[in-house]
Parts: C-alpha cells; sequence; structure tokens
C-alpha cells in the first residue's frame, strides 16, 4: 500500500480571492483606491508560497503619437522555476537562428522572418513554463495624473514632495510616471508574496530609471521600497533590481513578455475606442491577440483599465478579453 508520503506533492500555482486590502485606506492615493477596487473584481491571483525568489519584469507603452492609452505592464513571476523556461528558449533561438546574435522578441520588431516564424512557440513556452502573472495598467492619455484633480494641482506637489524626500528632482509628468509604476508593482507584490522571500525588479531602460542630472536610478529603487513598505506588511530577505543590458540574456526574453502585453493592450483598448478594429500587423499581431485573450496553464493575464466616468470621476475596473477566432 502507498503511503502518504509516497504521494505527488501537489504544487501551489493559483490562490482565490478575496485578497487582503486592509493596507490600502482612505489616506492612501486615489491611484491605490482605484487599483483596489480593480483587485476587488478579480477571481485569482499567482500562489507563490512555495517559492523563495521573486522576479518582476517591467515594460510600458503608448507614449507614442497616436496612442490613445498609456500602458504599464508588467510580469510578477516564480523566479526559482524559471529554468526550464531558460532551457526552451535557449533551443527555440538554435532553431530559428535567433541565438547568436541573441536577437530580442520586441513588440515594434516582430514582422523579421525569424522572430515571425518563432513567435508562436515561443508564446506557447511563456503559457506552459512560466509561473505568475502578466498585469497591464491601462490609463486613458486623456488622464493627466491619478494622484489628485489635475496636473496644475497635482505635478508641483509630486516635485516638491519627492525632492524633500531626497529622492532625486523629478518634472511633473515623469514624476507622474514613477509613481505609477512604484504603486501598481508594489500593490501587486504585496498581495502575491511572503515574509523572507527574495525580490527582484528588472526593467528595461526608459526616462525613469536613467541616470540624468539631478535624479538617477538609484532614486527610482528608493522611491518604490518607499512605496513598497505601504502595502507590504512583511519583510523581503533581499530586494534587488537590475535594467536591461547591452549583452542580452534570458532576463531579456522575460523582459520580452511585458513588452508584449503592453503593446497589444494599447492596440486592443484602443481599436475598441475609436471602433476601429483593424489593428496593423501580419500574422505575429494576431497570434499576441490570441495569446492576451487566453489564460496560459500556469501563466494569469490580468488588464486593468482606469478611465474617465461619464460623472468626469475616474473609474477602473478589469478588462476580459475574447480569444480570436480565425475566419475561415
Amino acid at each position: 500500500m502507498a503511503s502518504f508520503q509516497d504521494a505527488p506533492l501537489k504544487q501551489k500555482i493559483k490562490k482565490n480571492a478575496p485578497f487582503d486590502l486592509s493596507a490600502i485606506t482612505a489616506e492612501y492615493p486615489h491611484f491605490a483606491q482605484l487599483l483596489a477596487h480593480a483587485v476587488g473584481q478579480l477571481k485569482e491571483l499567482p500562489d507563490f508560497s512555495d517559492d523563495e525568489k521573486i522576479a518582476v519584469m517591467s515594460d510600458f507603452s503608448g507614449e507614442h503619437k497616436g496612442a490613445y492609452f498609456n500602458t504599464y505592464s508588467f510580469l510578477i513571476l516564480a523566479y526559482n522555476k524559471v529554468g526550464p523556461f531558460m532551457v526552451r528558449v535557449e533551443e527555440l533561438r538554435r532553431k530559428h537562428g535567433l541565438l547568436e546574435p541573441y536577437s530580442e522578441f520586441v513588440f515594434k520588431k516582430l514582422s523579421s522572418g525569424p522572430r515571425s516564424r518563432a513567435l508562436p512557440e515561443f508564446l506557447r513556452l511563456v503559457d506552459n513554463f512560466i509561473h505568475g502573472a502578466v498585469i497591464t495598467i491601462a490609463i486613458d492619455k486623456q488622464i493627466d495624473t491619478v494622484f489628485g484633480v489635475s496636473k496644475k494641482d497635482t505635478y508641483p506637489i509630486i516635485e516638491e514632495q519627492l525632492a524633500a524626500m531626497g529622492l532625486g528632482k523629478w518634472k511633473g509628468a515623469a514624476g507622474e510616471k514613477v509613481l505609477r509604476v512604484c504603486h501598481s508593482i508594489a500593490i501587486f507584490t504585496a498581495l502575491t508574496t511572503r515574509e523572507n522571500q527574495r525580490l527582484l525588479w528588472y526593467c528595461d531602460k526608459d526616462a525613469i530609471n536613467e541616470n540624468a542630472r539631478d535624479r538617477g536610478f538609484v532614486d527610482t529603487q528608493k522611491i518604490f521600497l518607499s512605496t513598497l513598505g505601504m502595502y507590504c506588511k512583511h519583510k523581503f530577505d533581499l530586494v534587488g533590481f537590475g535594467k536591461s543590458f547591452d549583452d542580452k540574456s534570458h532576463l531579456d526574453d522575460l523582459l520580452s513578455i511585458p513588452d508584449f502585453a503592453a503593446g497589444v493592450v494599447q492596440d486592443i483598448l484602443q481599436a475598441h475606442e475609436t471602433g476601429y478594429d483593424n489593428i496593423p500587423g501580419g500574422e505575429e499581431k494576431i497570434a499576441l491577440l490570441k495569446w492576451i485573450a487566453t489564460q496560459g496553464k500556469f501563466l494569469s493575464k490580468i488588464t486593468i483599465q482606469i478611465r474617465r466616468l461619464a460623472n468626469g470621476e475616474l473609474g477602473s475596473g478589469v478588462v476580459e478579453f475574447t480569444p480570436v477566432k480565425q475566419s475561415s
């Protein structure tokens, strides 16, 4: 007779709602209230309670002319489980001639032959070998600030407070962006992690982590740690930071995932807003549309939209996408 010890261990993959949002009180920024309202609509989040290392990969879209939404995407994953994904992506890259030189999967550069041919298989690997969630916060570009009534009133306060706290000198729009990103990541990190885990935030090169004259990437790190402390009731064994290097690695394959999400969510929401549903791109865009609309075996996909309501106030909600059906 088989003993209890012989039974296979059941891995913890997802945890069910409700989620603890008690850290977010009435004194917290309006943006936190908006995200909390959307989180209240979620049925599940990744369960990382069996994991020791958690990583967050972030990328953004929508700053180009003509975009209707700013999208802030991040992949939060069990980093200690990433080995099989790395092995299979290396095999995929070798198969399609993308290993030497290391050719990145980038949303804006998918139409090239080898990358386009490899994309569907890459997305299948993402869904089947990464445990976590890719989360996108989409904010209507007509909304200048989610931290106050208007940018005229709010931007000077952001600039003054960040400088007073020794967190660098930020112009209003850049200060707004770094706070949007840090609050978004901090809330979902607090909801999915536990005591004494190791956390890595790895990001693409962006205006919020560049080394400028009066601020630098170190200031961004300090802002994130301060924000994380607002939402997390537990402590981490270690919190590390990194940004994309010229020499590419598996970290940049992971970074491609929020890059895809940020780009395709912007395109989908803009198409819905304008009523023009002919999203530009070929087969590679169809693959991404199917991917973002389909939950992975171990990877959840969550999109939260923030827009102005008819009464002038801001509202938030979870967006559900329908998988693409190909015409016969």
